[in-house]
């Protein structure tokens, strides 16, 4: 994908390469532009400028667009099935597929009842089972805060279902959770002040340190891909049985990296050369004597795993 587009009316310049498939992550603080991103991809603004292309075809009505805003638009008169059932005369999916999605989602009690009816929660489910049906080949989705108003456990549900479809489409997803593009994205753009000041493949984006982004890593434990915030880890120069920490993994330091008063450690660990990163105070450094090659634990709870 490919996008170069300005805006003299709402002050914007996007300058954007990527690949055509996966997930593209949207992150910035609050008005740094990530919606008007999402509003001049999908063509909302009249004086916008310059070329949107997706599969090396001008997007101008001939690739199909999805676009989830961040206040789910439902067909007022209509119920919840109603509304699945419209979108399903404008996709390639079928009625199986809706009942799949919507039984994913625990949307089933719903389908009777009228938007007026639902919670914002529920609003987000179905606006996003909507936005999944509409998910074709070759196709552009844009998710604007898809799951602002979901739980945990229904986000992590979201999250798995959007993952099963970035192999066929390219969606650009914005959120304010960092762990959550973390947790999906392929590659991550940071807005600020209207444009993309940072673009970068996700795993080189945790590791960066970046403006707003904490430092994370992804790493396999008890057999399942987790990610693990630096701010969350802390050194021992030895391991205590008699802890509370759930992790005390046996690690090597690779690398550290000082900024006035903070020092951010690199940590290799396992036969696969796994990495942990860990945010310390530069006088916690002196006080272990920590330097590269000295073998240390990485210690954290599990209950600070992106689930």
């Amino acid at each position: 994908m490919k996008i170069a587009i300005t805006s003299k009316r709402l002050n914007y310049r996007y300058q954007i390469e990527c690949a055509d498939k996966g997930i593209v992550g949207v992150y910035g603080i609050s008005g740094s532009g990530k919606s008007s991103l999402l509003d001049a991809i999908a063509g909302y603004h009249e004086d916008r400028l310059g070329i949107v292309e997706y599969n090396n075809k001008e997007l101008k009505g001939i690739i199909k667009c999805c676009y989830m805003s961040q206040h789910p638009i439902l067909f007022a008169h209509w119920t919840v099935e109603e509304n699945l059932q419209f979108a399903l005369t404008h996709a390639s999916q079928n009625s199986k597929d809706k009942e799949q999605l919507v039984q994913h989602l625990g949307c089933e009690k719903l389908l009777k009842m009228y938007p007026n009816q639902l919670s914002g929660g529920e609003k987000q489910r179905i606006a996003f089972v909507r936005a999944l049906l509409q998910i074709e080949k070759n196709s552009l989705v844009l998710l604007d805060e898809p799951f602002s108003a979901l739980d945990k456990k229904m986000r992590k549900i979201a999250l798995d279902l959007l993952e099963q479809y970035k192999q066929s489409c390219l969606i650009l997803l914005v959120t304010h959770e960092i762990a959550e593009l973390y947790q999906v994205a392929d590659t991550l753009l940071y807005l600020k002040n209207n444009t993309v000041s940072y673009q970068n493949s996700i795993e080189m984006a945790m590791a960066s340190g970046h403006e707003s982004l904490p430092v994370a890593s992804t790493v396999t434990i008890d057999g399942q891909p987790r990610i693990v915030f630096a701010e969350d880890v802390s050194i021992a120069l030895q391991k205590n049985p008699e802890s509370s920490i759930s992790y005390q993994l046996e690690s090597h330091i690779t690398a550290l990296q000082t900024q006035t008063n903070v020092t951010l450690v690199k940590l290799s660990y396992s036969k696969e050369k796994q990495f942990i990163y860990a945010r310390l105070m530069t006088d916690s450094i002196k006080k272990l004597n920590l330097f590269v090659g000295k073998k240390v634990f990485a210690c954290f709870k599990c209950s600070n795993f992106m689930d």
